[in-house]
């Protein structure tokens, strides 16, 4: 406090410039001017800024960035020429509610010779754990940014270093970033779910101007053959001078016209994906786990039906290459294969069957080798043994989060394959009739679900033991060597609605009674109930009950 001080402090000790103090009090130090800090030129107006000053404000840029992020954080390349560096970054993100599993997101900045008179270039690589629609979206709005900021900054007169306001800008604008990015995400997955393409209208308009481009080019040589004559005769007179401007319009129109057909033309020639066909396989009442991202299936197991003698069988298939088979009791050659898709949150299709002379019953889906994708660490892990109805949970064998995967049930539904609009003149084409799935929700089993043992149960059982569907325990004896352990699912006879077991309950979906009703209002040998109505008048037990005039003398006699 010095001088400030309100106690009074004695002489102790001398001053430290060693001069003697007259009185008892001591000499009020005298006090010195605060040294000014040497100063970073962080903004120049733009009248004052030379060539030396231009490269002290990039030199000071890049050695702020070097000294904001760590060694591990950072990383740079140079380009072949020298010429260019390239500085790659981390920016993680300091929010403490942050909610995306995701925190962090590499940039890639370089600063040209002339910054900070032009903006620095900014590219979100693609190589790293963000989709690369948010990349995008994340770069297009940081670029806006920095360019509005560098025209407010040229109106106002001055040069500014932009990156570390840019940092900070990224830091509070990144949760929305991601939020929106992520909705655009959702929103092409459900395009390419529906079978479409979101082409965007600059990539529309670039491809336009490369065939316009083209086709001036060719019409520009054609039009340096003119001769000076013909340009004479188009203004001797009014009349030929509109007509010929008339007709060029009408040209440009005509030309206009031919370019958007021929841009139309080019949207629908690009091929989104695979065309449907086949047979496909869904798994209804699909849910997968929050850190489970893709499942695909490596190896099926499906259960098929001979078209000609009706005889089921067991097949594995993979998506590797194509299975031939034949039929048991009737030879016949049965050929299948297998092309799988990725099941995600937004698709439950798990592949397509290319079948010939079968029919498909049933997905053993216990059976079926499975690879789960996980959402943290982006790695693969294979799953085994998914019943129906029953949540698989297991481990990630890279980061250790938990997985889930939850189907209630399959459908197999043949697709129509595409007509050919144009059409042939060789000759009639005759269709071939392919067998729709014998299995379909909606519509009865065979022979609706009965079976020689039991001809009043209308129903499947789905037993875990194996993970097949067989109308009864006989049934499944027959086929298996194991042994039978207790249904706990079922599927119904009349609609092909797979549910958990419930013995004496309606079906779920159509009402219907699986398994024998209830009991009439007859005898029926003591299970029903005892009608008078629809006894015989020759049935002792008609009037057993019945109230009858008793005499007075057997009434004296019972009392």
């Amino acid at each position: 406090m010095e001088d400030r001080c309100r106690f009074w402090h004695p002489p102790q000790f001398p001053q430290e410039d060693d001069q003697p103090v007259s009185g008892n009090y001591p000499r009020p130090a005298q006090r010195m001017q605060p040294v000014p800090r040497p100063g970073i030129l962080q903004e120049v107006k733009l009248c004052d800024l030379t060539e030396d000053v231009t490269k002290q404000l990039r030199d000071t840029e890049i050695n702020q960035l070097k000294k904001r992020f760590p060694k591990e954080q950072l990383i740079i390349q140079e380009r072949s020429d020298g010429m260019l560096t390239y500085y790659r970054a981390t920016v993680e993100a300091t929010d403490p509610d942050w909610p995306f599993d995701l925190k962090a997101v590499d940039i890639m900045v370089s600063f040209p010779e002339s910054y900070p008179l032009e903006i620095f270039t900014l590219d979100i690589p693609l190589d790293q754990e963000l989709p690369p629609i948010m990349s995008r979206h994340v770069q297009q709005a940081s670029l806006q940014w920095i360019q509005a900021k560098h025209a407010t900054n040229q109106l106002m007169g001055k040069v500014e270093l932009l990156f570390r306001p840019f940092l900070r800008w990224l830091d509070r604008s990144l949760e929305r970033l991601f939020t929106e990015g992520a909705r655009q995400l959702k929103k092409d997955v459900d395009l390419e779910k529906a079978g479409l393409q979101f082409i965007s209208y600059q990539e529309l308009q670039a491809t336009v101007c490369e065939r316009s481009g083209n086709d001036s080019s060719d019409t520009a040589a054609a039009d340096e053959d003119v001769s000076d004559e013909g340009k004479l005769e188009y203004t001797e007179g009014e009349k030929t001078e509109e007509g010929g401007i008339m007709g060029q319009q009408d040209g440009s129109g005509c030309d206009r016209g031919q370019e958007e057909e021929e841009a139309g033309r080019l949207v629908e020639n690009i091929k989104i994906s695979d065309p449907r066909r086949g047979t496909e396989v869904k798994l209804l009442g699909l849910m997968l786990g929050e850190n489970t991202a893709t499942v695909v299936a490596h190896q099926i197991t499906v259960c098929l039906q001979c078209n000609r003698c009706k005889v089921t069988a067991d097949l594995t298939l993979t998506g590797r290459n194509p299975c031939t088979a034949q039929c048991e009791k009737c030879s016949a050659s049965i050929n299948a294969a297998f092309r799988p898709c990725m099941l995600h949150h937004y698709s439950d299709v798990l592949g397509y069957l290319d079948l010939h002379n079968a029919a498909p019953v049933d997905l053993v889906l216990q059976d079926c080798d499975l690879i789960v994708g996980c959402l943290s660490c982006s790695q693969e892990s294979p799953v085994q043994n998914v019943c129906y109805g029953q949540t698989k949970e297991s481990n990630c064998e890279h980061c250790h989060s938990k997985l889930s995967v939850l189907a209630e049930s399959t459908r197999f539904q043949y697709i129509q394959p595409r007509t050919n609009k144009t059409g042939s003149s060789s000759g009639p084409v005759y269709n071939k009739t392919i067998r729709d799935p014998a299995v379909q929700k909606g519509k009865p089993l065979p022979e609706k679900g009965s079976c020689k043992h039991y001809k009043q149960s209308h129903r499947w059982l789905r037993f875990p033991c194996c993970g097949r569907a067989y109308p009864c325990d006989g049934c499944h004896n027959e086929d298996q060597d194991h042994p039978m352990e207790l249904a706990t699912r079922m599927i119904c006879g009349y609609c092909a609605k797979e549910q958990p077991y419930g013995n004496g309950k309606p079906c779920s979906s159509c009402g219907s009674m699986m398994t024998r009703g209830t009991r009439t209002s007859h005898w029926e040998g003591g299970l029903g109930c005892r009608s008078k109505v629809q006894m015989s008048r020759n049935d002792r037990h008609k009037y057993a009950n019945t109230n009858k005039t008793i005499s007075r003398k057997a009434v004296s006699v019972k009392k």
